[in-house]
């Protein structure tokens, strides 16, 4: 994926993210994610009063609710590693969080999805529960991440993205779709892109919550 998007423009980016629960379609929630690449990631629960959201700083990772951390763990989050950071960093950079993660990056396989060819790195056939992520053979761009949920080891979360836009020679999915367990409990859409603004540091604070503006 490196080496077929070698763009290294993107610096930081702000999105708009809809979340849609697709038992009940009128139920959508919004969230703004900022991002500084690589590594450092923050996601608001729209309105921002709330102080909801969720702060991802290289691999530390802190929930809040409220204003209030009610998670804090270590860990790396394969999702933003392969989406976004891949892009940013050194191949031995990703090597290092992929080892980090627990991904057996030297098992890789062939297969298909959405009848698509695509490469699997991290598990065997019919194994949907190890950490990997899967790529499309031609495009290069990542479209299957498989991880246990932050919050709970006994869930895997099964992330799938579908659709895509350029933005300065990296490929940002636009349509993301989360199964948990095997249920697909999200569906994601990302607009209102912004490319470069100008983000704080302080807002990847991961030990308390701090209101903070992005530039354009």
């Amino acid at each position: 994926m490196r080496r077929a998007h070698p763009s290294r423009a993107l610096r930081s980016l702000a999105f708009t993210v809809m979340a849609f629960d697709p038992d009940a379609p009128a139920r959508v929630t919004r969230a703004r994610t900022v991002a500084t690449l690589p590594g450092r990631f923050r996601t608001t629960t729209l309105p921002a009063s709330r102080k909801n959201g969720t702060i991802r700083n290289q691999q530390r990772v802190a929930v809040f609710e409220r204003g209030r951390r009610v998670v804090s763990r270590t860990r790396v989050d394969l999702t933003t590693l392969l989406s976004y950071d891949v892009f940013a960093q050194g191949i031995d950079s990703t090597i290092r969080s992929l080892d980090a993660a627990g991904v057996r990056y030297g098992v890789a396989r062939r297969d298909r999805l959405d009848g698509r060819r695509v490469w699997v790195v991290g598990a065997d056939a019919n194994d949907a529960r190890s950490p990997q992520f899967w790529v499309d053979a031609e495009e290069w761009r990542l479209v299957r991440v498989i991880q246990r949920d932050l919050r709970s080891s006994n869930v895997i979360v099964d992330v799938r993205f579908s659709e895509f836009t350029d933005v300065m020679g990296v490929p940002l999915a636009t349509r993301v779709d989360v199964y948990r367990n095997g249920d697909r409990t999200e569906q994601q859409t990302i607009t209102d892109v912004a490319v470069n603004p100008a983000v704080p540091t302080r807002a990847f604070d991961v030990a308390r919550w701090r209101d903070v503006s992005v530039g354009n």
